[in-house]
């Protein structure tokens, strides 16, 4: 038998099948006479054995979560004495539901306890594909972005229809979290829920041909194995992605292999696998897949809550109270394309295109203008806009590349141009354009207003859950082929609770703040003034902001204010459990001493979507797993590149129309 604790004579005696931590342990010790299996060192018939002839044999049980001891017939047969088993996770498909029932013996799991986690990870493997941050993150390690380019696009989060298998206690949480991102949820469970309004579907196949994500989040029975089949798979159809928290055999593995290698679907984020930790060694060379180690419902903060969840459930037992987590058997819910250039169109007005730009876009701006195409041309910048200006009808708009370009709009090209009254900028961010001068000049500025707003904050989100749950990290793990050799992987941190702080509460910050009110965060901000339409904590200074916060989101344009708004003291203040999360711009960050603060664990890690002198990385990122690299496409979806283009140009129709522009800049209006 295992080591025992406390006096026999008045301490119950419990069975322990998993391998607790010291704390877990020592409090078990004090309440209970602890038969231990992994301590034992023997066989399970001869503990078990043991076990039921010892004076005063075994009436409860611990067992992991879906672990390799299964309570079914011939356990509970050498065990006549037991009355509770209590599951360490929340799927008892490792419990035979039906023989305990028959036996009177009471059955608990977790409960909720690692239900926001679950769901938050749901919705971190789900940006992670969408958006292909681990596979960015995989581009940005190798060195590949200043020699290729820019990654190539992911897909946009809000809008999507997801249909999720199992709206129980996580899937009702996922649900909640995807509406706060926009998006359209529908389910499937053995009946419909009177309590909600989402689409019901009464069987998965009907499901997935009406959604473009399925979420498996059910529990495994008989009922629900392989629920995810060929024709399920054949259903979601070649866009549609696949996310599983559930079990690995609630997807046919081998079917789910053929479709991903055939592109019948678009990829997968999985947590879970048929034989796990064996994961199929042809999804360890697929970018359109993200891989974690069955780590959805590992969090520091969600262990804790467990251990005194499990003794809760074996004190009620104990005192003849109900489980505070019962499971009953019948309870489960079941391009760029270069152009002539400089060519005169009789009736349309000349604008200067200086962003390379994809074929419809040119298409639809050639419709309404004389195109000046800077990247077609050839010529140097100084040449381009000489011819430009001399023109017989110069142009009066140019339309500029976002994101902190190699074009400048400054006094300089101003100068080469006296033309111009309007300037366009493709992104968000003016940190290019010389707002002042161009005030000065009674020149018009209008960047992309709220297009990339909803991708930038839908990324942010991704970064933060990616950061705190180790997704990338732990993806590295299973590719690496780590899993079976070192077993589970590290915990991560919860997301619920924890207090953000936001730089910039602009169209981003406050979508960043909306989405991560659905995960249970509380918000603190900072901006040039207080908003009156929010009830988030108001701080004047990011020092102030940063020392009562334990993530750190950058969301804020990049001006002579905020360059290097984030520095060392105010790293410092944030500590060394804190995170950063930098969505706005490389510039924002002092990036020296980013790299020295975690390089000396001064902070816990960082989110960075943008950098200093980009696409150049700091080298020393490369190596460290606290942190998540992104290539600066936090912008960068199919949907936002295509809502980008009647943007631009109906900024362009209002111009040209004498009217006002639909996103104007202000050198005083930033936030």
């Amino acid at each position: 038998m295992g080591s025992t604790g406390g006096d026999p004579a008045i301490l119950p005696t419990v069975l322990l099948f998993r391998r607790p931590d010291g704390a877990f342990s020592a409090a078990l010790r004090e309440r209970y006479r602890i038969l231990d299996f992994r301590a034992s060192g023997e066989t399970l018939p001869a503990f078990l054995a043991a076990a039921a002839a010892e004076p005063e044999p075994p009436r409860a049980a611990i067992v992991v979560g879906g672990g390799s001891v299964l309570v079914d017939v011939s356990f509970l047969d050498a065990l006549p004495s037991l009355r509770c088993v209590v599951s360490t996770g929340a799927g008892v498909d490792h419990i035979d539901l039906a023989e305990c029932a028959r036996r009177g013996i009471a059955v608990g799991n977790s409960g909720e306890v690692y239900s926001t986690d679950v769901a938050d990870y749901a919705v971190g493997l789900m940006i992670d594909v969408l958006r292909q941050v681990s596979a960015a993150e995989r581009y940005v390690r190798r060195g590949s972005w200043p020699v290729q380019g820019d990654y190539p696009l992911g897909s946009k989060l809000g809008g999507k229809r997801v249909g999720i298998i199992g709206l129980g206690n996580i899937g009702s949480r996922i649900a909640k979290r995807l509406e706060a991102f926009g998006c359209v949820i529908h389910y499937n469970s053995r009946k419909p829920k009177d309590s909600v309004s989402y689409k019901y579907f009464p069987n998965v196949h009907d499901l997935a041909a009406e959604s473009d994500v399925l979420i498996v989040a059910c529990a495994l029975t008989k009922a629900t194995w392989h629920i995810v089949n060929k024709d399920v798979l054949e259903a979601l159809g070649k866009d549609g992605v696949i996310i599983n928290v559930g079990r690995g055999a609630h997807v046919d593995e081998a079917e789910l292999l053929v479709v991903l290698k055939e592109g019948k679907i678009a990829g997968t984020s999985l947590d879970v696998y048929e034989h796990e930790p064996k994961v199929p060694a042809e999804l360890f060379s697929m970018d359109s897949v993200v891989l974690s180690a069955h780590a959805a419902v590992f969090t520091e903060e969600s262990r804790s809550d467990l251990w005194e969840y499990t003794i809760g459930n074996l004190e009620a037992f104990f005192s003849g109270q109900p489980l505070l987590s019962p499971v009953h058997a019948d309870s489960l819910s079941y391009s760029c394309f270069p152009l002539s250039t400089m060519e005169s169109m009789a009736g349309k007005p000349p604008i200067l295109l200086l962003r390379p730009a994809h074929a419809p876009f040119i298409a639809a701006l050639r419709e309404r203008f004389s195109l000046l195409d800077f990247f077609a041309s050839g010529e140097p910048l100084p040449a381009f806009l000489a011819a430009a200006a001399a023109a017989p009808e110069p142009p009066r708009a140019a339309v500029v590349v976002g994101g902190g370009g190699s074009i400048r709009v400054d006094v300089p090209f101003l100068d080469a141009v006296p033309s111009l009254s309007c300037v366009l900028t493709t992104g968000a961010g003016v940190d290019h354009i010389d707002l002042a001068e161009c005030a000065r000049r009674g020149i018009a500025v209008a960047n992309s207003g709220q297009v990339y707003s909803t991708d930038v904050a839908d990324l942010a989100v991704g970064l933060l859950l990616d950061v705190l749950r180790r997704v990338s990290e732990a993806e590295r793990f299973v590719r690496r082929g780590s899993w079976p050799i070192q077993g589970d992987y590290l915990l991560g941190s919860k997301l619920g609770g924890k207090r953000v702080g936001i730089i910039g509460l602009g169209n981003i910050g406050s979508r960043i703040a909306k989405r991560l009110e659905a995960f249970g965060c509380i918000i603190h901000y900072n901006s040039r003034t207080p908003k009156d339409s929010v009830s988030y904590k108001y701080f004047q200074n990011v020092h102030d902001l940063a020392a009562e916060s334990e993530v750190l989101v950058i969301a804020c344009t990049l001006n002579k204010v905020t360059r290097h708004i984030v520095n060392k003291d105010v790293l410092e203040a944030l500590g060394k459990d804190g995170v950063i999360i930098n969505v706005g711009r490389g510039a924002n960050v002092n990036e020296a001493e980013l790299v020295m603060a975690l390089h000396e664990r001064k902070i816990a890690g960082a989110g960075i979507d943008v950098f200093e002198c980009e696409p150049k990385v700091p080298a020393e990122l490369f190596s460290m797993d606290n942190v998540v690299l992104s290539p600066h496409v936090a912008v960068f979806t199919e949907e936002s590149w295509s809502d980008l283009g009647p943007h631009t140009i109906a900024n362009l129709e209002a111009f040209f129309s004498g009217q006002p522009l639909l996103s104007p800049v202000y050198a005083d209006s930033l936030v």
